[in-house]
């Protein structure tokens, strides 16, 4: 083929300077076979439609049976056509046009001459593995069908003449206004061989907009160049190439810097950048040079020219100044600087400017500007304490190179006053808020903060530079042993003298940390109840034990039976049930109310305890009065008393019952000349009975 080696070469060519187009490259990453369709309204005339498949084998067979382009009416004059129809607008399937029409197009075109190579040529530049046969063989022809595809649907991208010699565009002139329409476009491939989804577009003469400006075009200057940047993203789906013009003649007339439009071929799929870069060669420095853009849509149109930049190039700045002296007056109140810079450098540059700095490493601020580029020193006056001096050697557009600092600083040994009226609060989470009185020397350049956990410790500096505002924010552990922290504030100026401490902030801490826990001691069962001793909580700010007790084996809650204050530690449960067995555990409580874990429950069995016999119980006859009275005492607690009677001889029986703190009774129910017995028998809180005690007397 005639072409083969200049349509190689073509290949090659683009391959290095571009990369894929914006609605191509999907193409390619695609996995399933289907149609994929643009459409552009050409304003009150006709419809382009552009077309591509997504597969490399999709693409091969469609160039050997074509496309069909079908189209359905769906609204006329804004109302929705319901009995319409798809109608065929290819009366034969649309196919690449044959070779002999390619040949005069490929000698105009670089992109047709790559497509051409595509459809048509013997090989393919590809990477070929060693050997031919078997596998390697297949994997050599995938990679080449690959690779002609993807450069044919680029070729048909950057020119839409290319598109239509391609198959693979096609306008409709016989719309009307006022109708919209439903495009489908078909592969004419046999489902037997293979199956390719459908691609559709919806639109009509009214949709048409025109092409906008390409945005935010701007360029930057160097030495014989200039580099030119543009936003991209916003409007890759309208342009996908460029049309870069130059013009040295103060903007009378711009020509296209080349014969092919430039497109975005380095775009990535993983943070793409917004914008496009090119870079021109500027024929000379010194001489304006002004550029605009044109955008390219897939359908060929240029779209209007953006903003016009200009510019000249300048001869790069290639030396830097240096700092070699800075004199002091004897008052010390200005300061002359001297700087060196090479001769052969003055012609890059047009003026020197000084800038200045409290520190190495702050930002430099320009104390003097447009100092004549022949002078070497200069005078400053209304110094600082610390002052870092730079020279710097501007270009004619601005560009800069910079010397090293040069310190320069004045005779000072008088510290700043001592930092007053320290003040500070902690809250809940540990944040310190620390404030004081603002220093007001002229000089004054910040605060150092330091901090301690225990007064008479040593103190650790917590600021790491010099703060200026009289506020500072320290975070600190809460849950620690030490109740309180301390802190202490120095003065510097801008001569690193130091003031002395201001006096001593004690801040304390909010309570978060429980007490710890107390220690049963010993425990003893006896008549008078459980007796329970401990060792009370070691925190210092416990304030009280508390003593909880459930019976054993129940369900029962836990059940409040004592507080006491420390340092008492013992207690005496009178109101355990004889024979019973209990749970006790001890809380401690400290004076913000904080609670220790309840230590782990003792078991306790209370005492078999025998209720003793009613000291003294008598009775007296009253024979004129006919009643016999009978009394009794105890020292016992009893809750009530049951009296037994009966005559002598025979079994007692209850006669009556009265509270515990009755003392006697009257009989008077008697018999003349009978003897009776009595007994009495008391009720003890905890359920015992006394013993039974008798007497007998004669009525």
């Amino acid at each position: 083929m005639k072409i083969k080696f200049y349509i190689i070469f073509c290949v090659l060519v683009l391959s290095s300077c571009f990369s894929m187009i914006s609605w191509a490259q999907p193409i390619l990453n695609a996995q399933e076979p289907e149609v994929k369709v643009l459409a552009r309204v050409v304003e009150g005339k006709a419809i382009k439609l552009r077309w591509g498949v997504t597969t490399p084998l999709a693409w091969k067979y469609a160039n050997d049976y074509g496309f069909v382009i079908k189209r359905k009416t769906i609204v006329k004059n804004g109302a929705i056509v319901k009995a319409s129809e798809f109608k065929v607008l290819t009366a034969q399937p649309i196919l690449p046009k044959p070779l002999t029409d390619w040949e005069q197009f490929t000698a105009t075109s670089a992109n047709a001459a790559v497509a051409a190579q595509a459809l048509f040529g013997e090989g393919f530049q590809v990477d070929m593995e060693d050997g031919g046969n078997g596998i390697l063989s297949i994997v050599n022809q995938s990679k080449a069908l690959e690779q002609r595809f993807s450069f044919a649907m680029s070729a048909a991208d950057q020119e839409y003449r290319v598109a239509e010699f391609s198959g693979l565009a096609y306008t409709d002139t016989t719309v009307v206004p006022g109708e919209q329409y439903l495009y489908r476009i078909y592969t004419a491939i046999p489902e037997t061989r293979l199956n390719v989804k459908y691609g559709g577009v919806f639109t009509g003469l009214q949709d048409f907009q025109p092409l906008p400006t390409p945005l935010d075009f701007v360029g930057v200057f160097n030495d014989h160049s200039v580099m030119l940047s543009w936003n991209y993203t916003l409007q890759k789906q309208i342009y996908n190439n460029f049309i870069i013009e130059r013009s040295e003649d103060n903007g009378n007339n711009f020509i296209a810097l080349q014969d092919i439009a430039i497109a975005n071929f380095s775009e990535r799929d993983k943070k793409p950048s917004d914008r496009m870069f090119y870079v021109d060669s500027l024929p000379q420095n010194n001489y304006e040079y002004q550029y605009r853009i044109k955008g390219v849509s897939p359908f060929g149109e240029i779209g209007p020219a953006s903003n016009t930049i200009k510019g000249t190039g300048r001869q790069a700045l290639t030396s830097n100044p240096a700092i070699t002296s800075a004199v002091l007056s004897q008052e010390g109140g200005q300061v002359e600087l001297f700087w060196e810079f090479p001769e052969e450098g003055l012609s890059t540059i047009h003026h020197f400017k000084i800038q200045k700095s409290n520190t190495v490493k702050g930002t430099y601020v320009t104390v003097m500007d447009a100092i004549d580029k022949n002078k070497r020193s200069i005078v400053l006056r209304n110094l600082d304490g610390i002052n870092y001096f730079k020279v710097t050697a501007v270009g004619f557009q601005g560009e800069e190179r910079i010397s090293f600092p040069k310190m320069v600083q004045l005779s000072d040994s008088t510290p700043p006053e001592v930092p007053q009226a320290l003040t500070g609060t902690v809250d809940s989470t540990g944040v310190v808020r620390l404030q004081w009185k603002n220093n007001v020397e002229a000089d004054f350049l910040g605060y150092r903060v330091f901090r301690a956990n225990l007064e008479q410790e040593e103190f650790t500096q917590i600021t790491f530079e010099p703060i200026v505002a009289p506020v500072f924010i320290d975070t600190i552990k809460i849950a620690n042993l030490n109740r309180k922290v301390y802190y202490k504030v120095k003065a510097y100026d801008k001569r690193y003298n130091p003031s002395e401490f201001s006096e001593v902030l004690e801040l304390k801490k909010p309570d978060v940390v429980p007490p710890t826990q107390p220690l049963v001691r010993l425990y003893n069962a006896g008549d008078n109840g459980i007796l329970l001793e401990w060792i009370t909580s070691s925190s210092q700010d416990a304030v009280q034990t508390i003593i909880y007790r459930k019976e054993q084996g129940t369900k029962d809650m836990w059940q409040l039976v004592a507080r006491v204050d420390i340092p008492t530690a013992e207690f005496l449960d009178t109101t355990a049930a004889p024979d019973k067995t209990y749970l006790y555990t001890l809380i401690t409580i400290d004076t913000s109310g904080l609670e220790s874990p309840p230590i782990r429950p003792v078991a306790i069995t209370a005492a078999k305890l025998k209720a003793q016999p009613i000291e003294r119980f008598v009775a007296v006859v009253n024979a004129e009065a006919r009643f016999i009275t009978l009394r009794w005492h105890t020292k016992q607690t009893i809750e009530e008393y049951t009296l037994f009677k009966a005559e002598t001889g025979k079994p007692l029986s209850s006669f009556k019952t009265v509270e515990g703190d009755i003392k006697q009774l009257k009989d008077v129910q008697l018999q003349i000349n009978t003897s009776y017995t009595y007994g009495i028998q008391g009720l003890l809180p905890n359920g015992l009975k006394t013993p039974l005690k008798k007497i007998e007397i004669e009525y």
